[in-house]
């Protein structure tokens, strides 16, 4: 199936909702080869731009806070707590010592940081047992730091490699029972214009691989802005098709082109991922809209055929309205600019919303 659908039952109220739906983030090597000189600095910029999380790194290997003083250092935690961005800790991972790598969660805990990423890549190809050790240990160390109150169940642990997994004979099995994520690192951008023509395609391909590996856990794709080859729009059409916890590598500097922050001013980053209903009510229809992203025609699907439609584009602007949804429709959007809309979905007294993207 080459475009993702989405099937959506939406059962939960309005209220309950909130702006963790969307916890889209970006990726930070180190603050020196940045045009910052403080986190403070960075942390501003990247919540004017509507970023939610920042991934930074705090471990290579054992610790060393000679060379990685974020593991330690408070005032890097509260610059971005200060701007309301989540903050989570880093590091890039090696065969043997795991209990001495996983002392960086431990610490990171400690520091205060939302959560951890463990990174692993081609140290770890066709070695199950390893990878398997490695896990355990970082896993001991959340619980080490729950035990100790240290943190809650609310720190979780995430694993980024490969976005081909099986090419590089990698243990997803050995890795899931560990780990509340996965975020493959699907660079497009690196893969080559292919793969960048089917952007959708491509995530969706990379999660059945990892679910046919043993991952049971959510998958949250990172998609690569190093190179300045991939535009906004189409970082749009990831975020569309991965879902409220993509991520950029990485903050530009240090060979990344400084010129990729047009870029990045242009990222919708306010996606709202919610899919609510209002507070009246709950909506019960179950509803399908494919393709997505759509080009010509997008087909809706719902249990009620008494709905009205509406499109709504990124400046909340009503584009086009239908009075009733049979049990199946579609829609012409070809005269439609490309870009991100709503579809609302319902009636006045109880609305849905669904993000499409438009590329033509």
């Amino acid at each position: 199936m080459k475009h993702l659908l989405f099937s959506v039952l939406l059962c939960v109220p309005f209220l309950i909702q909130s702006q963790d739906c969307n916890q889209l983030g970006v990726w930070m090597w180190y603050l020196e080869i940045t045009e910052f000189d403080t986190h403070d600095e960075l942390a501003d910029s990247l919540a004017k731009m509507g970023i939610k999380r920042i991934y930074v790194k705090v471990a290579d290997g054992t610790v060393n806070t000679n060379i990685w003083p974020e593991l330690v250092d408070v005032s890097v935690v509260e610059a971005y707590h200060n701007a309301g961005l989540e903050v989570w800790g880093w590091s890039y991972n090696y065969p043997n010592n795991s209990e001495a790598q996983a002392e960086a969660l431990y610490i990171a805990a400690q520091t205060g940081y939302d959560g951890f990423v463990i990174d692993v890549e081609m140290e770890f190809d066709n070695n199950p047992t390893t990878t398997e050790d490695l896990f355990h240990a970082f896993y001991n160390a959340r619980k080490q730091a729950i035990a100790e109150q240290i943190i809650d169940e609310k720190f979780k642990i995430y694993c980024t490699t490969w976005g081909n997994p099986k090419d590089h004979l990698f243990a997803i099995d050995k890795i899931d029972p560990y780990v509340d994520g996965f975020m493959p690192q699907t660079y497009v951008e690196i893969w080559g214009q292919t793969y960048l023509d089917n952007i959708t395609y491509w995530i969706e391909e990379g999660n059945k691989e990892y679910a046919e590996l043993g991952a049971t856990k959510p998958i949250h794709h990172i998609a690569a802005m190093e190179s300045g080859v991939m535009s906004s729009e189409q970082v749009n059409e990831f975020i569309a098709a991965s879902g409220a916890e993509t991520s950029i590598w990485r903050i530009p500097g240090g060979g990344t082109p400084l010129s990729i922050w047009n870029d990045w001013n242009d990222i919708e980053w306010s996606f709202d991922f919610c899919e609510t209903s209002s507070a009246e009510g709950v909506f019960q229809n179950a509803i399908h809209i494919y393709p997505n992203p759509a080009s010509s025609l997008l087909y809706l699907q719902a249990s009620n055929k008494n709905n009205v439609v509406q499109i709504i584009d990124m400046q909340g602007r009503m584009i086009k309205q239908y009075k009733t949804l049979h049990l199946q429709n579609q829609i012409d959007v070809s005269s439609l600019r490309n870009g991100l809309y709503t579809i609302r979905i319902g009636s006045p007294e109880d609305w849905s919303h669904h993000k499409v993207m438009i590329l033509h």
